[in-house]
């Protein structure tokens, strides 16, 4: 379907949901209800897409008995996979979005994801030990590859629809609901899956969920009637070839810090949450309990993101915000190395929850520097590299974090030696953040499109 086509048929929608206007010279800058259809199906895939993400994750011993004693290390490949397969589909998503559309970058998602869910499933009824483990990493590849394709759309979507006054919280929602994703799993596998008998039953249950939730997808419109703002208007001017976009991108040194930051912190709260439960289980805490330390640490920072985010938004202190909460995170690194041990659950779900605040509300500050301090680069390039540095960092922490672990230790199997690691990386990125000195390229264009207009 053409883009005028596509305006026709959603003209009447269009027409009857114009909710706010701004004007610059002959330009009518417009924003509608509808905005947040797409905006509510983007954080619901998001939370899909974690979920799958997180499939065994929080019963790692349940899903080895039941994959026939294959190992831990084996079982963290369904994490691993997710991570690994991105710097391929990373790029992909980036073009397709480029390229296409949001929308049917979005389609491809829901569609790998749907077939790599069930495909997990039918492999619960393969009776060989070798067939069965490897149709399920199969179908979890096949999820991870349509991961990047919703993980990446809520940036660019926020500014191709939402107003300036509203992109910082936008793109929040699309990104902080895969750490909602996360929560939701650290907290329904574990009853799910009270024994390694019930994995078939944890596998069928999440297929049904991604694809009843990844049929509405097919309605969220291609691209709004009228642009919502300056920057947004110029969009289609302000592409250049892929191959110098990314040039650009890898010769701007603020550009590099924030991604090398956001893919530290990030990766890192990615491993963490993930192997939350090999990390204290061998100081006599639960898998029930540790999924308790997971949402903690995932619902403080859903609150901390929302709180920022809205912040950032109303006040543009972006650069303020990003010096101020990175080196809290690496403190609390440190503080949680030091409070991981025997009979310590209420301090461990404390920090668990400090850290959960600061780190997840740097989400919505990094993107938005990605965007701000890259301009006129789309969105679409320069936050989707920043996912991708996050997703690639956090898969070496993850085979980092599991080569550590201390079978022979006191207690035996502790990975203490991992989150040594994890503070000895996240404590450096404090001296990024001093040096990232880039102005608000996009805010100072729209700010002068509105002295204009007036």
């Amino acid at each position: 379907m053409s883009n005028d086509d596509e305006k026709s048929a959603h003209g009447d929608v269009y027409a009857a949901s114009s909710v706010d206007q701004q004007h610059s010279g002959d330009s009518t800058y417009q924003t509608y209800p509808i905005r947040f259809y797409g905006l509510t199906l983007i954080c619901i895939l998001n939370i899909i897409s974690s979920i799958n993400w997180l499939c065994v994750a929080p019963v790692p011993d349940y899903a080895n008995a039941f994959f026939n004693d294959v190992g831990l290390t084996t079982v963290n490949w369904f994490s691993n996979l997710f991570l690994l397969i991105y710097i391929v589909a990373g790029p992909l998503s980036s073009y397709v979005f480029y390229r296409f559309s949001i929308k049917t970058g979005l389609l491809i998602g829901c569609g790998l994801q749907v077939l790599g869910a069930w495909l997990r499933y039918f492999s619960t009824f393969v009776k060989d030990p070798t067939g069965r483990i490897a149709l399920a990493l199969l179908g979890q590849l096949i999820c991870g590859f349509g991961q990047p394709f919703i993980l990446n759309a809520s940036t660019p979507y926020s500014s191709l629809w939402f107003s300036p006054k509203e992109r910082s919280t936008a793109s929040m929602a699309g990104g902080l609901a895969n750490t909602v994703g996360m929560a939701i799993g650290d907290l329904i596998v574990p009853i799910m899956v009270p024994d390694e008998f019930s994995i078939p039953f944890n596998f069928l249950i999440i297929a049904c969920i991604t694809t009843g939730l990844g049929i509405p997808t097919i309605f969220i419109p291609r691209q709004p009637k009228t642009p919502p703002s300056f920057s947004a208007s110029t969009h289609a001017e302000r592409r250049q070839p892929l191959l110098k976009t990314l040039w650009t991108l890898l010769t701007n040194y603020n550009f590099l810090i924030i991604a090398v930051t956001f893919g530290i912190l990030c990766g890192l709260a990615s491993t963490v949450t993930s192997m939350l439960p090999q990390i204290v289980q061998p100081y006599g805490i639960s898998y029930d309990e540790a999924s308790y330390l997971g949402v903690a640490f995932i619902v403080a920072g859903i609150i901390g993101a929302i709180a920022t985010g809205i912040f950032i938004d109303r006040t543009k202190l972006h650069k303020w915000v990003l010096r101020l909460y990175v080196p809290i995170v690496g403190f609390l690194y440190l503080a949680l190395l030091m409070v991981v041990k025997k009979d310590n659950y209420d301090v461990i779900i404390a920090i668990c929850a400090i850290l959960g605040f600061f780190m997840f509300s740097l989400l919505p500050v990094a993107l938005e520097l990605s965007i701000e301090c890259t301009y006129p680069i789309s969105e679409t390039i320069s936050s989707s590299s920043l996912w991708m540095c996050s997703q690639v960092l956090g898969l070496i922490f993850l085979v980092a974090l599991n080569a550590l672990r201390d079978d022979n230790g006191d207690p035996p199997g502790n990975i203490r030696k991992g989150l040594i690691l994890a503070t000895c990386v996240a404590m450096p990125t404090m001296i990024f953040t001093t040096i990232y000195n880039s102005p608000n390229k996009r805010m100072d264009v729209e700010k002068e499109q509105e002295i204009i207009s007036e």
